[in-house]
């Protein structure tokens, strides 16, 4: 007899569903920033997912010098559901903003020893909260690969099914002691802060996980810049802050200049909040303002979208291109971080500024992202690795791959099943509760 086993409690439909109760209706002034880093999270993920079947799909459109760079999904805007370094991006920006928010408004307020107390509190948490939860993570890592959850994967590699080159994944040791010393010897390079930044080659437990110590550096480093310019005017912090981003950009630190900037927009959205609170009336957006806005949140978009590949030659980037060339040169990919460094601060300052973009990102469906997008950066690829390819070789062996409408059905079908594993099984709000530490 076929056991029947009832999975609707393992899954969380709750995101699809009116929002109700007032700590459902109530939106702060800053959860469109939860929304962001919500959506940034997904995209992540299919980009992981998407890009090994395609890899040109880095290429610009039109810009590949006519091989396989004449598809949809390379138009600008298009491409950015599968862009995972700009939504990276967009997390330091959004995590500079979030994290200077306090100490900031405690910095305006001229409470400079409630906001040394405030910064001693958030150093101390900053760590907790970024590592604790990667640990875990990387302890699946380490449990899959000591009881074979990560040979299919590694099985693949030696006849790789895809277009694009294998993802890198743990060695398959003899012993589990063996696996084990690999794995501390992974953790311990992994967690410098200070290191230089390990390439995801090198990180066959969590490639993706390469962020996080870099979230870290560029933590202190806003903390550090918040206390030497706590005491000083608001405009003359503002101006200071942005000179230094911008001198970290040009010397090839743009995780820290996004940090930055995150800073000088949280400051700006308290300048806001404060002449709104200052004004007698409440002041609806003119359609004129939206449209403002709506344009700049486009342009923003449009800049995002800069590809790794072939910007100089795609139709749509090469008129643009010199811009970055003079301003920034040619080396390596500084040319690809201009456009995408500028469009991740546009992003966010043209929707914090806006209530009606705002919308976009305080849906239920962005609420429920955002409040799950830790857990879900933290365990997409691992479940990719164990059951993504896994689904689509299986899908393939139904749908067929020898054209491009069998490949892509199968790749499609497997997403949504991959999507529904990774997203609304309860086991991510299990490992949420272990990033329960706010910054």
């Amino acid at each position: 007899m076929v056991e029947i086993v009832d999975v609707r409690g393992w899954i969380d439909w709750r995101f699809l569903a009116r929002t109700e109760g007032p700590s459902r209706d109530v939106i702060r002034s800053t959860d469109f920033l939860d929304g962001m880093r919500g959506y940034a999270a997904f995209c992540v993920f299919i980009s992981h997912f998407y890009v090994p079947a395609h890899p040109k799909s880095h290429v610009g459109y039109g810009g590949g010098n006519g091989k396989n760079d004449h598809w949809i999904p390379q138009l600008p805007i298009i491409r950015l559901i599968y862009s995972g370094q700009v939504c990276v991006f967009v997390f330091f920006v959004i995590s500079g903003f979030s994290i200077s928010l306090k100490p900031i408004r405690l910095a305006r307020a001229g409470s400079h020893g409630a906001l040394l107390d405030a910064l001693f509190s958030a150093t101390f948490r900053r760590a907790a909260r970024l590592y604790a939860p990667c640990l875990a993570t990387l302890l699946i890592s380490l449990f899959l690969s000591c009881t074979g959850g990560m040979d299919y994967a590694a099985s693949l590699k030696k006849n790789w099914p895809f277009a694009g080159k294998p993802l890198t994944i743990p060695t398959r040791y003899n012993s589990n002691w063996d696996q084990l010393k690999d794995w501390i010897g992974f953790v311990w390079s992994w967690s410098d802060p200070l290191n230089a930044k390990t390439l995801p080659g090198d990180m066959p437990y969590g490639t993706h996980l390469w962020t996080i110590p870099v979230e870290f550096k560029c933590s202190l480093i806003s903390f550090i810049s918040i206390i030497g310019v706590g005491k000083v005017s608001s405009w003359v912090r503002l101006w200071t802050l942005a000179a230094i981003g911008v001198y970290l950009h040009a010397r090839g630190h743009p995780e820290s200049a996004l940090f930055l900037a995150g800073t000088v927009l949280a400051e700006l959205h308290l300048i806001r909040q404060e002449k709104a609170a200052e004004s007698p009336l409440i002041k609806e957006e003119s359609r004129t303002q939206i449209l403002r806005d709506t344009s700049i949140f486009i342009l923003g978009l449009y800049l995002a979208s800069y590809p790794r590949h072939g910007g100089d030659k795609s139709p749509f980037w090469a008129p643009f291109y010199p811009l970055a060339k003079y301003t920034v040169g040619e080396t390596g990919k500084s040319c690809l971080y201009f456009f995408t460094s500028t469009a991740s601060v546009l992003l966010v300052y043209i929707v914090s500024r806006s209530a009606t973009l705002q919308r976009i990102f305080t849906t239920p469906l962005a609420r429920y992202l955002g409040k799950t997008s830790f857990a879900l950066y933290c365990v997409h690829q691992i479940l990719i690795l164990w059951f993504g390819f896994r689904i689509i070789v299986f899908i393939w062996t139904i749908t067929g791959r020898d054209t491009i409408f069998a490949f892509e059905l199968g790749m499609a079908i497997a997403f949504l099943m991959q999507t529904v594993v990774t997203i609304c099984v309860k086991f991510t709000k299990w490992l949420e509760g272990l990033c329960a530490l706010k910054a």
